[in-house]
């Protein structure tokens, strides 16, 4: 199982196509077991795109069992998640409003905490490119660190938990 990159590529006529590039062989890293699992895990929940519930559903072919599966993807996956908070936790305001042209006192302004507390968001932040977004949206918006991992990690718990549960009804179904 591979998971695949399209790539385009530019030629000399300016003409462009696309390209099927074999980025990573999925079994490979699951014969790491549970450290393969964690580091892909952690990588999709970071900015980089990743299929760490391939791998998880493969470990679970494999005969590894359920429960520390999911608790090992949901911490590298939470972590992961992290690294993309703690990025707009700590960007710089110039930059924000220098490259995205956002002004900082309309931005702090928001009215979403009025309504709702903004960490709940996190329990969206799953959701593939969507959820990376949502992250660096929160640190900028300096929600609170404790409350936004428990709404991430509870988001992200009830994630694998639902795929691995459908991937061992697939696996049973072989």
């Amino acid at each position: 199982m591979y998971i695949i990159i399209h790539v385009k590529i530019q030629n000399r006529n300016e003409k462009q196509f696309t390209k099927l590039y074999t980025f990573v062989r999925m079994e490979s890293w699951a014969s790491y077991g549970y450290w393969g699992l964690f580091t892909a895990a952690f990588l999709a929940g970071s900015v980089i795109p990743f299929g760490a519930e391939i791998l998880l559903g493969i470990l679970l072919y494999q005969g590894f069992p359920l429960i520390p599966l999911v608790l090992v993807a949901t911490f590298g996956n939470w972590l992961g998640g992290y690294t993309a908070f703690f990025m707009g936790y700590y960007t710089r305001w110039d930059l924000i409003e220098k490259y995205l042209k956002i002004n900082p006192v309309k931005f702090k302004k928001f009215a979403w905490k009025d309504k709702l507390p903004s960490e709940l968001l996190a329990l969206f932040c799953w959701i593939p490119i969507l959820g990376s977004i949502i992250l660096i949206s929160l640190g900028i918006m300096r929600s609170s660190i404790l409350k936004t991992g428990i709404f991430m990690f509870v988001g992200r718990l009830i994630r694998y938990f639902v795929w691995a549960l459908l991937s061992t009804e697939i696996i049973d179904a072989l």
